[in-house]
């Protein structure tokens, strides 16, 4: 009779150390001999993957007992009706380990480590901002890099995602608090889902001054750190405890119910179980880096004190429930999502008038506000930039300042785009004339469409103005619904937010000609406003 487990990557290699020790005295159940064989599997694949329909013949293998990384994806298979009962039998938790911040030695040690406590939220913040190794005194390793993984498929991506964003610790993301998710969805710059493939790269490195170009900090737990430090790498890993806190690993074992776990399968899962809890197999896991279910280490010889390990987290922090979880992880999905933005933007004479909150003018408050609002896109989105008054171009209202395309693209004239956009912010918003407001909206929704961009896209046309229409010879409001309504394609769908800044703003309108096409009006009255709104746009949450 064959036991099949799941294993978390991570614990794989010790739980089949582990089954093959039980089996040598060759234990028999019911008359039947035991046997426990053991794959090692993603738990996030696991979740996704079991069903109560699952059949010998079927391309997926049996699991029997399943031996998650976290009690999380126990919960998140739990949200599925038909699996729910699958889970139902209380897991014991077979040992733990602390989600770390995993850091060449040379790169900790150049930020100050162990004096200093590092954050992921600073060093996110300091990637954004462009900065090279050159400001820690090491120029060869050029850029910072920051992998975060997937928290949608690696535990140690999610337990840090949820230890930045929720800043708190509330168990709950607010507008202000998805900023810091934002900033470590852009820090984000090496591709890898799972620490297990962070780790595979940092073995493959035969010089240790090269590899450093390309290393960086990454999410993993204590014991993989452990494992990849005691098979004597070329760049030794420190397992760093966050200024945000961190979450537990809670290595789970969960008896399946279903109708392949058979009576005998439960005694033998029992029988391996009570194995798995004896000192014996306390010892194995602390070899490898795990910590007992206790949070001790006394049985983990695996851990490097001098490499940062084996101490106890001083904000250690819940797990949060599956609602919170589910929410976050759907808004960092949202911030990966790429955009095809073209941003209009009012520069009629009021423009020029105070501020409302008495940071200078509306014009430079909206500067500001835009330059914020662009460092929010993903990299690879595209992105325009129109402004509009009265009589820019002729008898038009709008004057197209940066054709859309590529954000980190080029003009036709060479000019980089982000330079450009730069310039026309900075330089080429000049309040004057009246607003224009029917006429540009109409002409800025055609070029969107006619710039359209399929590969699920966010198509987003964005405008902020102070007023309300003030071209008597444009277009009525009436003819601007009707030609949007004729002008929409389902096939091309097309977002439509309107910002109304300042008290001169005239919500009714707004709104009213944004509904024509399905789309959103606003009120701002300070820049932080403006990027409140935009960011729960890029992630479809409302304001």
């Amino acid at each position: 009779m064959e036991l099949a487990i799941a294993a978390s990557p991570d614990q794989a290699p010790v739980v089949e150390k582990l089954a093959a020790k039980w089996q040598e005295d060759a234990p028999e159940i019911d008359g039947r001999c035991a046997e426990v064989s053991v794959r090692a599997a993603q738990s996030a694949e696991v979740a996704q993957s079991l069903t109560p329909n699952w059949k010998a013949d079927s391309d997926v293998p049996r699991v029997d007992v399943w031996m998650p990384d976290s009690s999380i994806w126990i919960k998140s298979a739990a949200a599925r009706p038909d699996v729910k009962p699958m889970v139902s039998n209380t897991p014991t938790v077979v040992a733990k380990s602390p989600v770390v911040m995993a850091l060449p030695k040379p790169m900790a040690e150049a930020q100050g480590w162990p004096d200093k406590v590092i954050s992921w939220a600073e060093l996110a913040k300091t990637r954004v901002a462009g900065t090279t190794w050159a400001r820690f005194k090491h120029p060869e390793w050029q850029q910072i890099k920051i992998g975060i993984g997937d928290p949608r498929a690696s535990f140690p991506a999610l337990g840090t995602l949820l230890s930045v964003a929720d800043a708190d610790g509330d168990n709950s993301v607010t507008e202000a608090e998805l900023g810091n998710a934002l900033v470590l969805a852009r820090a984000s710059t090496v591709e890898a889902a799972t620490s297990d493939t962070f780790l595979a790269r940092m073995r493959q490195v035969t010089n240790a001054q090269a590899g450093l170009v390309n290393a960086g900090p990454f999410p993993a737990t204590e014991a993989q750190v452990a494992a990849y430090d005691n098979a004597k790498p070329k760049v030794p890993l420190v397992a760093i405890n966050p200024e945000e806190g961190t979450v537990f690993a809670d290595y789970q074992y969960q008896v399946l119910k279903a109708d392949w776990v058979d009576s005998v399968r439960q005694k033998v899962a029992a029988e391996f179980l009570q194995f798995l809890q004896s000192e014996d197999s306390k010892r194995a896991y602390g070899a490898a880096g795990f910590r007992d279910p206790q949070l001790s280490t006394q049985y983990a010889v695996g851990l490097d004190t001098d490499l940062g390990m084996g101490s106890l987290p001083s904000a250690a922090r819940d797990i949060p429930d599956i609602k919170s979880i589910t929410q976050t992880v759907g808004y960092w999905t949202a911030l990966q999502r790429k955009a095809n933005l073209l941003a209009v933007i009012d520069s009629s004479g009021s423009m020029a008038d105070p501020a409302p909150d008495g940071n200078g003018t509306r014009m430079q408050v909206v500067q500001q506000a835009c330059l914020r609002a662009v460092a929010l896109l993903n990299p690879q989105s595209n992105i325009g930039a129109w402004r509009f008054s009265t009589e820019l171009n002729g008898d038009k209202d709008y004057q197209d300042m940066v054709p859309i395309g590529p954000a980190g693209g080029q003009l036709p004239d060479g000019t980089p785009r982000k330079d450009a956009l730069q310039e026309f912010i900075y330089n080429r918003l000049v309040p004057e004339g009246a607003t224009g407001l029917y006429d540009t909206m109409l002409a800025a929704y055609k070029n969107l469409q006619n710039h359209w961009q399929a590969d699920n896209r966010l198509n987003l046309l964005v405008m902020m103005t102070d007023g309300k229409n003030e071209d008597p010879d444009g277009i009525t409001q009436q003819q601007l619904i009707q030609q949007l309504r004729a002008t929409a394609n389902p096939d091309k769908p097309i977002q439509v937010l309107i910002i109304g800044y300042g008290p001169d703003a005239d919500l009714n309108e707004l709104t009213t000609i944004t509904k024509a096409v399905g789309g959103q009006a606003f009120p701002a009255r300070t820049g932080a406003d403006i990027e409140k709104v935009f960011l729960a746009t890029l992630i479809g949450r409302q304001s």
